[in-house]
């Protein structure tokens, strides 16, 4: 009987998605995820002297938020208008299919892709002699 999970298959498809700046707009992205059934994880970056000196209010935080990359679009729509996020570029994200079946990408009818015939000679040992 064999295993389902084989050693060479890679399931994590976590990506970091943005960056947030304060409590506040934390708290309206992990609203909005949750109401639309995102799945998320908040990566927390420690602050630097200076920004525990001059943050006075401590209402300044520095997280990042990492989703599935198949959610990308959804969740940048949901989070758009949100102030305090910035985003990761991850270029045209309508355009993530990017690896196609070879297939699909070549078309038989391609003039550029003639292969030439194979040619083979007959060696008998009655030619050798000769």
């Amino acid at each position: 009987m064999s295993s389902i999970i084989q050693n060479n298959q890679v399931f994590n498809n976590e990506v970091p998605f943005c960056r947030v700046y304060s409590k506040e707009s934390k708290e309206k992205l992990e609203e909005r995820f949750l109401a639309h059934r995102i799945s998320y994880f908040i990566e927390w970056q420690d602050k630097s002297i200076l920004q525990r000196l001059f943050d006075r209010s401590g209402n300044k935080i520095v997280c990042t938020f990492k989703i599935n990359k198949g959610e990308l679009q959804r969740a940048r729509e949901l989070a758009s208008g949100i102030e305090g996020i910035k985003f990761k570029d991850y270029g045209e994200i309508k355009n993530t299919e990017r690896i196609r079946r070879r297939s699909e990408a070549v078309k038989e009818d391609d003039p550029g892709l003639d292969v030439p015939e194979l040619k083979f000679e007959n060696m008998d040992k009655d030619s050798k002699d000769d």
